[in-house]
């Protein structure tokens, strides 16, 4: 019998549990560097060996209005180190701190409180700068600026539309939507409405499998963002790859589309564990993307990937917000429509029937996944009821829900592993 271990929650809580090694067949933690990098030199060389871009210090001109995206709470971007590195760059080129403005890009995301935003971005930090925390419904913030090539409306925050230059400090991780987190996305969905968000998430949703979209940079919506980005002009990017620690492996800064790419092929590296072959039974971590479900559903079907099909998942999430805290207009569609079949809740939009179409787009997601496994949840923030809108089993603690998985699937079940699975894709 072997001790295993998986994060949950913002301290980042270990839960221990015990399984005969005989049965394990793969502990899929991030691949680790031979040498976590000193900070400060990858920092220095990124802003120095930018990729194709000009330095920003060189690129930018002391008259220009400009906007520095940073995302919200739901992302471990580093903010708080990055941040005042961009506005020093910014300072050396002589722009002051009036034509500078600070922009959270929320999406559909609720607000940052005062407390998030001095520990995420620091108070000090964007002392003498006009911040803009807005609210996504507050439709008098943005503009119409015409339509991508396939007919997406865009709308933007004035703001970001009235900059003559535009920064986006962002992550890069496996995405459901885009392939991958960062570049593009600081755009759309980060400062665009939710008109313009409802367009791409629903197509997200349909034109596309998940499965075959998770780690491929390559798709549909993926391009499409490029495309809005292009067209209200992102200028520059600030990318960051993480380890499990938060640890800075690389930085990738320059133009939203090579940067961003430059920078996936080191997330891949680092994110991508290879694993034998798929578990009868798998037991996850939705950390560090386990707020609520509206981002665990992310890990949820990164889960699917280490896992056969009619296998049992063990999916643990702290959810401290409870289903969907974080984004909590989007609540009522999530518990209606999650256990509602895809073919359904497709014909229901096309129909009419559903008035959040941003929100439909997780149980979309869900339902394309839901019955290729069963699901036993733990949770400290997610309720008994909440677990059954999702058609999850409960469980108190992992050691129950191992238990219930090998009544299941029987005592000689091969199990995996994916302590980290709100950024791991496992790949054969």
């Amino acid at each position: 019998m072997a001790i295993y271990k998986v994060p949950c929650g913002k301290n980042k809580k270990e839960l221990e549990f015990e399984l005969n090694e005989k049965n394990v067949i793969f502990n899929a933690l991030p691949v680790e560097v031979d040498e976590i990098p000193d900070k400060d030199i990858v920092i220095t060389e990124g802003f120095n060996n930018t990729i194709g871009t000009g330095k920003l210090e060189e690129i930018v001109q002391p008259n220009m209005k400009i906007v520095v995206i940073v995302d919200d709470i739901t992302r471990p971007t580093p903010k708080k180190i990055l941040l005042p590195e961009v506005l020093k760059r910014l300072e050396m080129a002589n722009v002051p701190k009036d034509n500078i403005k600070i922009i959270i890009g929320l999406g559909t995301h609720r607000k940052m409180t005062e407390e998030e935003i001095n520990k995420n971005i620091g108070k000090k930090n964007i002392e003498g700068y006009s911040l803009i925390n807005i609210d996504y419904k507050d439709k008098d913030r943005f503009v119409n600026f015409g339509e991508s090539k396939n007919g997406t409306p865009i709308e933007v925050y004035k703001e970001v539309l009235q900059a003559d230059f535009k920064i986006a400090i962002g992550n890069i991780v496996p995405h459901i939507a885009a392939g991958w987190g960062g570049g593009a996305k600081m755009i759309q969905p980060a400062v665009c409405s939710e008109k313009t968000t409802e367009v791409t998430h629903l197509k997200a949703c349909t034109i596309q499998n998940v499965l075959e979209v998770c780690g491929n940079a390559d798709n549909k919506v993926r391009h499409e963002m490029e495309d809005i980005a292009g067209k209200v002009g992102l200028d520059f990017i600030v990318n960051t790859v993480l380890d499990e620690n938060k640890n800075i492996l690389g930085l990738f800064c320059g133009d939203y589309i090579k940067a961003h790419r430059k920078g996936i092929e080191l997330a891949e590296k680092v994110m991508c564990p290879k694993i034998p072959e798929k578990a009868d039974i798998l037991i996850t971590s939705a950390y560090p993307s386990d707020i609520d479900f509206w981002q665990g559903c992310k890990p949820y079907i990164y889960s699917q990937f280490g896992v056969k099909e009619g296998g049992v998942l063990i999916y643990v999430i702290e959810g401290e917000e409870g289903l969907c805290g974080n984004a909590p207009h989007h609540e009522k569609t999530l518990r209606k429509w999650s256990l509602v079949p895809f073919e359904k809740q497709l014909k229901a939009v096309e129909n009419g029937e559903v008035e959040d179409i941003v929100g439909i787009n997780v149980p979309l997601f869900h339902s394309k996944v839901r019955n290729r496994v069963k699901t036993i949840c733990i949770s400290s923030g997610l309720s008994v009821e909440d677990k059954q809108d999702l058609g999850f089993k409960h469980a108190e603690s992992i050691d129950e829900a191992i238990d219930l998985a090998y009544e299941l699937m029987g005592r000689d079940a091969k199990v995996g592993i994916i302590p980290y699975c709100g950024e791991t894709l496992v790949r054969i």
